[in-house]
């Protein structure tokens, strides 16, 4: 038992914890975040899992070779460096300078190069960034398809515990949780509806596959990720999780039939009535179910979308000019909420800045001005090669003779890429690729995702 722990699941078991630990600390710590991604990476080196027919020699040269020439790992290194510099090179003092006649916060102590006003505000993005793309590369060089389905279940298992403490929470406080470690409750109920698209994934797929035990774990994460979205989600992510219910309704209905399973009812309730529960459950046994109807008033639609386009429109223009002040390296970690206030100009204006506090409702923009166009690449690019390998693998599929491709693993392709696409929609509207937890979640479920593309047979 010991040996198949350290020749075979270690790197696994490893992962889960580091990113357990990191994503989901409630005070993450930048030197913790370095010392538990640099450990992952080396146990990847030192202990990789070997393959049927593989000598432990051979495993080690295989995973080494990987990772040399996996461009993830160097692109993740400068993003790593460029966000690190920044929160080294701070901070940075406000001060009235004379000759200009205004305030103006003061030069870093190194001077062109990234910097942070505070750098504590870095600290969570950097940590999730951290974790996350080292999880993303011990997955893509080592882990087979066989322990990338394990890492999916074990991560969506724990964002859905967080849904359970949610819930006890509010029936002892009869209060609803602010999930302030996780960045809110817009952040939480994006990690749920992220965890809980690519949790459904695999409930298809081992259904087709007759995977009991892993339909049944898979369910169960699945549940309790959708708890949480109903429970404790605004109004966008119930929303989005509506249409997935919705969606995933007629294709349990086409997916029983298909598969020529007996009873075809039984089946059929053993697909729907769990999601269903967890919806039912989490609109009427929570605290946030008063204000979700409140946000589904049809009096209220109006007021509010007209309240939110102004403020967003408003906030995105100060993005920009906060943007153009400094365009190659950026302001810093959170550098809107100190700079921006420079930029308005107008009573009307000071109202929307004043009534909306000091946040900034977009990931894009928020890192285009934190980070600069350089930083902003930088930052991007790893994400952008993941997906990337995604979609060049979809078009040989689109391009070549179908017949020739396997098709037998996309629904856990289908399920993931469905909740990246629905994270990435909400950040136009929030900022949840800012929280740890989020990030290194995202990036997990990118890295898998190629696992399940179309292959030659």
């Amino acid at each position: 038992m010991i040996r198949i722990l350290f020749t075979k699941y270690w790197v696994l078991a490893h992962l889960l914890v580091t990113a357990g630990t990191l994503c989901f600390n409630p005070a993450p710590s930048a030197g913790l975040a370095l010392w538990c991604a640099t450990s992952l990476l080396l146990m990847t080196l030192c202990l990789p899992p070997i393959f049927k027919g593989e000598s432990f020699w051979l495993a080690r040269h295989r995973v080494s070779l990987a990772m040399r020439n996996d461009a993830v790992l160097w692109m993740s290194v400068a993003a790593i460096a460029f966000v690190g510099l920044q929160l080294l090179n701070g901070p940075r003092t406000l001060a009235y300078v004379s000759e200009l006649k205004r305030w103006a916060y003061s030069l870093p102590p190194l001077h062109f190069f990234p910097s942070s006003i505070q750098p504590a505000d870095g600290v969570p993005h950097f940590v999730g960034l951290v974790s996350g793309l080292a999880v993303a590369v011990a997955i893509r060089c080592a882990l087979p398809r066989k322990q990338r389905l394990f890492a999916l279940i074990g991560v969506t298992l724990m964002t859905g515990v967080l849904s359970l403490w949610g819930a006890g929470f509010a029936l002892v406080t009869d209060t609803a949780p602010a999930f302030a470690w996780l960045g809110g409750t817009y952040d939480a109920a994006t990690l749920w509806l992220l965890a809980g698209c690519t949790a459904l994934g695999i409930v298809g797929e081992a259904f087709l596959e007759r995977h009991v035990r892993t339909l049944i774990v898979a369910f169960v994460a699945a549940f309790l990720n959708f708890f949480g979205v109903f429970a404790f989600g605004p109004a966008l992510t119930v929303c989005l999780a509506a249409i997935i219910v919705t969606a995933w309704f007629f294709f349990a209905l086409v997916a029983v039939r298909a598969s020529g399973v007996h009873p075809r009812l039984l089946w059929r309730c053993v697909l729907l009535l769990p999601i269903f529960f967890a919806v039912g459950l989490g609109l009427i046994l929570t605290p946030g179910t008063d204000s979700f109807r409140a946000e589904l008033q049809m009096e209220t639609w109006a007021d509010r979308l007209d309240t939110f386009l102004t403020q967003w429109t408003f906030r995105s223009g100060l993005a920009m000019d906060v943007f153009a002040a400094e365009p190659l390296l950026g302001s810093g970690p959170n550098g809107f909420q100190y700079t921006a206030r420079f930029f308005v100009k107008g009573a009307l204006s000071w109202s929307h800045w004043k009534s909306g506090g000091t946040a900034l409702p977009c990931d894009f923009l928020r890192l285009l001005s934190s980070c600069g166009m350089i930083g902003t690449l930088l930052l991007i690019l790893p994400g952008c090669a993941m997906l990337g390998r995604c979609l060049m693998r979809w078009v040989e599929y689109c391009q070549g003779n179908h017949r020739h491709y396997s098709l037998r693993y996309i629904l856990v392709f289908v399920g993931s890429f469905t909740g990246v696409v629905c994270t990435l929609l909400i950040s136009l509207f929030g900022t949840p690729l800012h929280s740890s937890a989020v990030l290194g979640v995202f990036l997990l479920i990118c890295a898998c995702m190629g696992g399940w593309m179309p292959r030659p047979r």
